[in-house]
């Protein structure tokens, strides 16, 4: 069972490549926040066939393995383009881990508040693999169904788009339960 596929990537760099950004326009910039968001679905979609027992936790993991793997690594013409593309790859990556750890039942005991401390910590000692694993461990609180805080960080810490793809799970999840059919 396939969750999300090669060519499904290549869909959004395709969009990318043909959406006019404008750094004066924010709302220009959306294209990148549906691609995250897209993804983000399709997690949930594994999440859905675990619940369902439509496969197990372990292929789960390595459906998100796969994923990981498909990655794409793409250069645009625009300079702006690659920034954004590369920050919403980091934001992904953030959303991947997140949930593997999730299936893989690390979910960890510490408050939001902690686990930033931890992940601003890791970024400071150069520690980028430690800081991102504190960030997915956030994003797995989320995905077991904690509410994501309001957190203060630095705007220039490197963990900004990492904290942004935890945010996007924790609005995809809200907007879902907004959406849902009343039982």
């Amino acid at each position: 069972m396939e969750f999300y596929s090669q060519s499904r990537f290549s869909n959004w760099i395709n969009k990318i490549a043909e959406t006019a950004i404008d750094e004066n326009n924010p709302e220009t910039f959306t294209v990148f926040d549906q691609m995250l968001e897209d993804v983000i679905i399709a997690c949930l979609s594994i999440v859905r066939a675990v619940n369902e027992r439509e496969i197990r936790k372990a292929d789960a993991v390595k459906e998100i393995d796969r994923i990981f793997e498909i990655l794409p690594n793409h250069e645009f013409d625009d300079e702006l383009k690659n920034e954004l593309f590369q920050y919403t790859l980091e934001s992904i990556k953030a959303v991947l881990l997140s949930f593997k750890l999730y299936f893989e039942g690390k979910i960890s005991k510490k408050n939001f508040e902690s686990l930033l401390k931890d992940a601003l910590k890791e970024e400071k000692k150069g520690d980028y693999e430690a800081s991102l694993n504190a960030v997915a461990l956030m994003g797995a609180k989320v995905i077991k169904g904690e509410k994501l805080p309001e957190l203060d960080i630095p705007e220039d810490s490197a963990i900004i788009s990492w904290i942004d793809g935890i945010d996007a799970i924790s609005s995809v999840i809200e907007l879902s339960r907004i959406d849902a059919p009343a039982e």
